[in-house]
């Protein structure tokens, strides 16, 4: 059986994919209940190798141009995610002090900044 570069590409997207969401899962376990995920798995290596992997899968697949408009719907869930991130990095840096709100806000702004840079494809 011979593997071609198409087929490596979308199996190595795949498990970046699920090895992503499964970073996500285990952040918030770590955040609900300190110390359950920590025992088992070093956060930093995992990160690191999902980081890697990340990058080969960008290098390697070829991105498709698609222009995507922004309507008002999208609009308002673009910034509706913005202010949730922006609350949960200011809980996740609230032992700083009031400044963590700043930080909190302008999370949110460059997260909506970011999302919005990456729809229109520039």
């Amino acid at each position: 059986m011979k593997l071609d570069k198409k087929f490596i590409i979308t199996i190595s997207r795949d498990i970046f994919i699920v090895l992503f969401i499964l970073f996500i899962v285990f952040s918030f376990m770590e955040l609900l209940k300190p110390r359950i995920v920590l025992n088992y798995i070093n956060l930093d290596l995992y990160l690191f190798a999902l980081i890697i992997l990340g990058a080969m899968v960008i290098s390697y697949s070829p991105l498709e141009k698609k222009e995507i408009t922004i309507n008002n719907k999208l609009n308002l869930f673009l910034i509706g995610l913005s202010i949730v991130i922006g609350i949960l990095v200011t809980f996740l840096v609230w032992t700083i002090g009031l400044i963590s709100i700043l930080i909190g806000i302008i999370s949110a702004i460059i997260n909506y900044l970011m999302i919005n840079l990456i729809l229109k494809g520039r």
